[in-house]
């Protein structure tokens, strides 16, 4: 590892006790001790990432989040069919040889190597088939083990928590807006302390709940969720329980994340209870195969996981779409009452433009002048007869 100190490469014992043997001084995490490459160097960089430079304020779970494994953790051996074509490669080439020096004594060796071969070639076909085994993925750490292994180590040797970085249960919300725009529903702690830490609230005049029934009747609603069941019942539930009002569903879908897995923290939970599933199909009918196949598998991804600098974006735009006044989406609304002309010396307006262009079609057969002609010199059905034969 190298030394957060004076940048020394470092083998395990010049660092005993944690401690560098050329500076003398201490550093925080072994990547020995602690396990999977976790050290100083690494936090300061995974943290300075998170924080934008500077420019945000992180949690300790977002830090957990970014140091976990992205994509489907890697598993046991369970075979491959281009490694165990190779092996049936060499087992023939094996062979061959053995006949060519079946007067050398050596064939029957040669022979059982080729055996050997296609054996393990076999058992690596045969694997490549079978499922995954249902296993739990879960965080590496706790929230308490993060705090005792990461977080209190680094306050012992360095005093405060890296710039940018604070802990989740240490975010006190500040006094909800008098006048709130709108409310958030967000179950996540770690997504609610990171958006009070930004000041979400106060910019954006929001109230941040993390239960329904907390929500004030008569608000709009945005929702943020886990790529999750729950997270897409919660949706779910918030429709039905608010029918007239607008809910705004800006959380991680499954959708996106099935995009591409590497980009995303995957866990799995595999004791999931059965009608859990029979609620999704029946209250989330938007759901596709292979989106109800991946949930039933017992995959989700975690909201805090993503970036924070992409989370807040998300939060900002979900923000301004549910505080901006609704357009008419049906066309036919927009072709109601009489369509006057533009008013000389006042500047049309988009709905307006949209309700002209409506109303006179957007391809329109040319009429014909006083003179019989159209606009572009021609006659309607035919060519110009100015330009001659075509």
């Amino acid at each position: 590892m190298i030394c957060p100190h004076c940048s020394k490469d470092l083998l395990q014992r010049q660092r005993t006790r944690h401690r560098c043997t050329y500076c003398r001084k201490e550093f925080a995490l072994d990547p020995k001790t602690e396990g999977l490459g976790l050290h100083d160097v690494r936090i300061r960089k995974v943290t300075a990432k998170l924080t934008d430079a500077g420019r945000l304020t992180v949690t300790s779970g977002q830090l957990n989040h970014a140091l976990q494994h992205r994509g489907r953790p890697p598993q046991k051996f369970r075979g491959n069919k281009g490694d165990a074509a190779g092996l049936f490669a060499f087992a023939v080439i094996a062979l061959v040889v053995a006949v060519a020096a079946v007067d050398t004594g050596l064939s029957p060796l040669i022979v059982l190597v080729a055996l050997v071969l296609i054996g393990f070639g076999i058992r690596s076909w045969t694997l490549s088939t079978a499922p995954a085994p249902a296993r739990t993925v879960a965080p590496r750490w706790t929230e308490d083990e993060f705090r005792t292994t990461v977080l209190d180590r680094w306050r012992g040797v360095y005093g405060v928590l890296p710039a940018g970085l604070v802990e989740d249960a240490l975010v006190r919300p500040g006094p909800p807006p008098a006048a709130p725009a709108f409310a958030l529903l967000c179950p996540d702690r770690t997504t609610a302390a990171f958006l009070h830490a930004n000041r979400y609230p106060e910019r954006h005049r929001a109230l941040i709940v993390d239960r329904l029934r907390d929500v004030p009747a008569g608000l709009p609603l945005v929702v943020l969720h886990d790529a999750s069941p729950y997270g897409h019942l919660l949706v779910a539930d918030a429709r039905a329980g608010r029918p007239g009002l607008r809910v705004l569903d800006a959380g991680l879908s499954v959708r996106t994340v099935l995009v591409d897995e590497h980009r995303y923290t995957l866990l799995r939970d595999v004791n999931r209870p059965e009608e859990l599933y029979a609620r999704l199909e029946r209250e989330v009918p938007e759901l596709t195969g292979s989106q109800r196949t991946w949930f039933a598998e017992g995959w989700w991804t975690p909201l805090a996981a993503l970036p924070p600098k992409r989370l807040l974006a998300i939060a900002d735009r979900a923000a301004e779409r549910i505080t901006a006044p609704p357009e008419p989406r049906d066309p036919a609304a927009l072709r109601t009452g009489p369509v006057h002309p533009p008013v000389a010396g006042r500047p049309e307006s988009a709905p307006e433009t949209r309700r002209r262009a409506l109303a006179v079609g957007f391809m329109t057969w040319p009429e014909p002048g006083p003179d019989g002609t159209t606009e572009d010199g021609g006659r309607p059905g035919g060519p110009d007869p100015r330009r001659g034969p075509a």
